[in-house]
C-alpha cells in the first residue's frame, strides 16, 4: 500500500509560491476588515498587520529560499491593501 504524504516533495510545485501569496493576501484582507469593524483606524490596522507579517518572516534570510518575505507582502503593499479594504468597509 502506498502513502503519498510520506514521500517528501523537496522541489515544491510551480504554483506553490503564488498560492501562498494569494492566501496570505486573503488573510490580511480579512484581518483588515475585522479591524475596521472593531473600530481601529486605518493607520493602526496598517501598523498591526505590517508587524504581523514582519513577525512571520523574521529573521529574514539573506540567501533567499523559502523564508524570504515576498514583494507582495511588503509594507507598501500592506498599506495599499488596508486602504482598499477600509474604503470598502467605511461606515455608511
Amino acid at each position: 500500500m502506498s502513502f503519498p504524504w510520506l514521500n517528501s516533495n523537496l522541489t515544491g510545485s510551480s504554483t506553490g509560491a503564488g498560492n501562498r501569496l494569494t492566501q496570505a493576501t486573503r488573510d490580511l484582507r480579512d484581518r483588515a476588515a475585522l479591524l475596521a469593524r472593531l473600530g481601529f483606524t486605518a493607520a493602526a490596522a496598517t501598523t498591526r498587520l505590517q508587524a504581523r507579517v514582519a513577525w512571520d518572516y523574521e529573521p529574514s534570510s539573506r540567501h533567499g529560499g523559502p523564508h524570504t518575505r515576498p514583494a507582495g507582502l511588503s509594507d507598501a503593499a500592506i498599506a495599499q491593501l488596508v486602504t482598499e479594504t477600509y474604503a470598502r468597509h467605511a461606515p455608511r
